[in-house]
């Protein structure tokens, strides 16, 4: 039978609407759609019937014409068979589309994939987030976080009713320098430092001070979505370069600086979302190189480079604050609820961003930046984050593991880290996929999420701190 414009299955032969409770009218397009989602989502099984020809046209109010290029379209894709004088049935190993289905009748389209990070948020707590980007919640000990609460609120009252300072909360700085000072090693203080909330604040801020209407400026290809939103906000040209196992393809970097004015190259540098790719060390001293001669701004994205287990140089640590602006956030790391993250930069590069912040935001929320001192302060978060780098770890093999074995590919397998970027040589368009994981109560992120061209593909982010290899078996091992 049919319901909500979906199939769903039933013994036999599947049910459509008598004629008094027809559907709206469908074109060939939109049938090969429905019936390509309900297939890929299991509403309809393999080796099942499906209503004929002359039945769907009347059960459906679509013209027997459309009904016939629809069903030949399904068959030539392999979706469906026919057996004759038996009928039409599910192909018992369906293939989608090659291409992306457009918006149904009456539904806006979504080219930047908004409707999947508004899916992610409001996933509830049975939901399997495999395209977020946090921790678990089981990933944290939200007692001991809870007695940090309660200690910073015994011997910080000020702080939850008072402006804290728009720098940064002075003791909050200096546990950073302690904290940044052995993985940048560039003689940071406290005047290099900017609290925002969260590395998002940290981007808009820099966006909104360094670039101007119509500025072109580059980005790794795929990146942080919210990245490629503040920019276009801000009327920026979006030039993507294409993300190499070893960082952007510096090839592709020099042809665009020299063909014309770049303003910024906004790049991750460890633990890339949504590759899980790092910078090499050769790819870096070029990039520097390419910097200086082009009078290039790199900011330097690094919201994930905790969660590497090794020191590993940093683009802002080889050129020593010359032209690197260095964004970190322990929203990421710690908890999405405490949006606290820096920049660190030279001080009068920082004092034009502490102003713009005054005047936009006031201050990062004082409790917020206590709260962040005494984990740092008495080593809590520092054990935090060596439990979290082994759960990573683990997580790393067994998701790749599992995924290998089901037939799918990864860009880049990485030791570390929350993220693979994967896909399946039989779904060259993920989004019938992505919405049969939702009626699985399965929430994925689309590669074109990251686009910075928002172009559709066969990608899809996978958090691997979310991955159940036993919840996800029965969509991903189906393909």
């Amino acid at each position: 039978m049919l319901h909500k414009g979906r199939y769903i299955s039933s013994p036999g032969a599947v049910m459509a609407p008598h004629a008094d409770q027809r559907q709206p009218a469908l074109d060939a397009e939109s049938l090969v759609f429905e019936l390509t989602r309900a297939i890929a989502d299991g509403a309809l099984k393999p080796g099942q019937r499906i209503p004929s020809i002359r039945q769907m046209s009347a059960r459906r109010n679509i013209s027997f014409h459309s009904v016939v290029s629809a069903y030949e379209r399904l068959e030539s894709q392999g979706a469906i068979a026919v057996q004759p004088g038996l009928g039409y049935f599910v192909a018992v190993r369906p293939e989608v589309p090659a291409a992306c289905a457009p918006a149904r009748p009456g539904e806006a389209p979504d080219p930047h994939g908004i409707k999947a990070v508004w899916q992610l948020f409001r996933g509830g707590e049975h939901s399997l987030k495999l395209g977020c980007g946090w921790l678990p919640a089981r990933w944290r000990d939200t007692h001991a976080l809870a007695r940090v609460v309660r200690r910073t609120a015994n011997f910080a009252h000020s702080s939850l009713v008072e402006y804290g300072d728009p720098q940064g909360y002075l003791p909050l700085r200096q546990k950073l320098v302690v904290h940044l000072e052995p993985r940048l090693g560039v003689g940071l203080t406290t005047e290099h430092v900017l609290t925002t909330l969260g590395a998002t604040q940290a981007l808009d801020l820099i966006i909104r001070q360094y670039i101007a209407p119509g500025d072109h400026v580059l980005v790794d290809d795929p990146c942080n979505n919210g990245l490629v939103q503040l920019l276009r906000l801000r009327g920026a040209h979006i030039i993507g370069i294409p993300r190499q196992q070893d960082g952007p393809d510096m090839d592709a970097v020099a042809t665009h600086l020299q063909s014309g004015k770049v303003r910024a190259f906004f790049i991750n540098s460890r633990l890339h979302n949504p590759t899980g790719t790092s910078l090499a060390d050769h790819k870096a001293f070029r990039l520097l190189q390419l910097a200086n001669v082009h009078d290039l701004l790199l900011v330097e994205d690094d919201v994930y480079g905790d969660f590497c287990s090794e020191a590993q140089s940093r683009l802002v640590a080889l050129d020593r604050l010359h032209r690197v602006i260095y964004i970190g956030s322990f929203s990421k790391t710690l908890s999405a609820n405490l949006r606290v993250g820096y920049i660190v930069a030279p001080p009068t590069t920082l004092q034009t961003l502490a102003d713009l912040k005054l005047m936009t935001s006031v201050a990062v929320p004082g409790f917020c930046e206590r709260f962040l001192g005494v984990m740092l302060e008495d080593g809590a978060y520092e054990r935090h984050l060596q439990a979290v780098r082994r759960q990573l770890q683990t997580s790393q093999a067994a998701a790749q593991q599992h995924l290998l074995a089901w037939g799918w590919e990864l860009f880049h397998a990485p030791g570390e880290g929350m993220f693979l970027w994967i896909r399946h040589p039989q779904l060259p368009c993920t989004q019938a996929f992505i919405e049969a994981a939702f009626e699985l109560n399965i929430l994925l992120a689309p590669g074109a999420l990251f686009s910075a061209s928002a172009t559709p593909g066969p990608w899809l982010r996978i958090n691997v701190a979310h991955f159940d290899a036993e919840a996800a078996r029965p969509l991903f091992h189906w393909v």
